[in-house]
């Protein structure tokens, strides 16, 4: 029986990049720390992990590599990988591979062998430990994890008002009194958070961060006009968009889903890798239209790839209605996609988006408004609450609206 975790390190030629196989052995573990070195000559060092779980967390400096590994299942597998990269490389103007000088020094250190440091602490072992409290007082039990109800909000071209309508579902969700994370997935052309009127400045780490394994899930969560709800940007920045790595995404959806009721994940438009991945994630999706025929074109090939990933396609929000001259039906559109239209906006362009403030907050005695809060009634069963927002909603948004001034 192993009961301690093994190591093994290899050198990638054909790809430059220095690669460390985590297994675990038979008992979980909840924390441990592996420690690699290379030539402190080489800048730039990129660190990612390829496989399996939310990506751990690593620094590297001073020819030292640390990568903290957390939750490790029984015989679970990790895959670490380093590589170095010039600047013009993250900005897309060279090869994504080591130059030929930095790959020689990689290659050299690739019989050094990596350690585990730092604690190594089971549950076992955490259980030998003198109890804190009286034994004769039962310990509490760890409360059920929760799994998340993923809902992806698509659209087949841009323009259409998914990400608007994303923000306003997450809202609404939340203040049903739901635990929601509204996520950005939109890595490429992220706007999420310039539609919230968020700082990019200001943040600490997006999912960009997190993605590239640079940063724990929790720090690129803010809350933001209920306590109910965080948001999940993405970055700005070419250079984190490069450095992430997209397959991981399912597993940060993952980690998220352990203490949410909801996640809204705002796709990317169009049909293409990027929204694949979100797919894979999501129990439902919901395809934002315009009444119009590329919109309805390129959705349909979006509800498509959706059945194919067997997941459920839950209805069509038509945004920018025109009830008294419409291009095209509701019935016509729902004959054109077999799939019921679930709410209709209409162009109230007074309140979307008013001073970055959702509709559903903004006016939410609005049409708008009910329409939004009828998907958020389908997603969860509960019953729209009163015309105003919750307090602390209210709240929120005046604080909202004086930092804005």
């Amino acid at each position: 029986m192993q009961d301690t975790p093994k190591l093994t390190k290899y050198w990638d030629e054909k790809s430059g990049r220095m690669s460390l196989i985590l297994k675990n052995g038979e008992r979980p573990l909840r924390g441990i720390v592996v420690e690699d070195q290379y030539p402190a000559a080489i800048s730039g060092i990129l660190c990612f992990a390829k496989s399996g779980g939310v990506a751990p967390v690593a620094t590297a400096s001073g020819g030292k590599i640390l990568w903290k590994v957390a939750n490790l299942a029984p015989g679970e597998l990790k895959e670490l990988v380093y590589t170095s990269l010039i600047r013009d490389a993250l900005e897309g103007y060279a090869p994504k591979k080591p130059t030929p000088a930095d790959a020689a020094l990689l290659s050299s250190t690739a019989s050094l062998p990596p350690k585990l440091t730092g604690d190594v602490e089971t549950p076992a072992k955490a259980e030998e430990r003198p109890a804190l409290k009286p034994p004769e007082e039962p310990a509490k039990k760890a409360a059920p994890a929760r799994h998340a109800v993923v809902v992806a909000v698509g659209a087949g071209k841009g323009g259409t008002g998914k990400t608007t309508f994303s923000i306003n579902l997450g809202v609404a969700l939340a203040e049903l009194g739901n635990d929601t994370i509204l996520m950005d997935a939109d890595a490429s052309m992220s706007n999420l958070s310039t539609y919230l009127g968020m700082d990019p400045n200001g943040m600490k780490a997006t999912l960009h961060e997190v993605l590239a394994g640079e940063a724990e899930p929790e720090k690129a969560t803010y809350r933001i006009f209920n306590d109910h709800l965080r948001v999940v940007p993405s970055g700005l920045s070419i250079e984190g968009f490069l450095k992430m790595d997209r397959s991981l995404l399912r597993d940060v959806i993952e980690y998220f889903s352990q203490e949410a009721d909801y996640i809204v994940i705002d796709t990317p438009a169009g049909y293409n890798r990027e929204l694949a991945l979100s797919l894979a994630a999501s129990d439902h999706l919901i395809l934002v239209l315009n009444p119009d025929e590329g919109s309805m074109t390129d959705g349909l090939k979006v509800q498509e790839m959706a059945r194919i990933l067997d997941v459920n396609v839950m209805g069509i929000v038509l945004n920018r209605y025109d009830m008294k001259n419409p291009y095209f039906s509701r019935s016509q559109v729902e004959a054109h996609f077999g799939t019921p239209v679930i709410a209709m906006l209409p162009d109230e362009p007074e309140v979307r988006r008013k001073d970055k403030v959702p509709s559903v907050l903004a006016a939410p005695s609005g049409l708008m408004a009910a329409e939004i809060y009828h998907v958020a009634q389908k997603i969860s069963g509960q019953k729209p609450p009163a015309c105003s927002p919750s307090f602390v909603s209210r709240l929120m948004l005046a604080l909202f609206n004086t930092a804005s001034l």
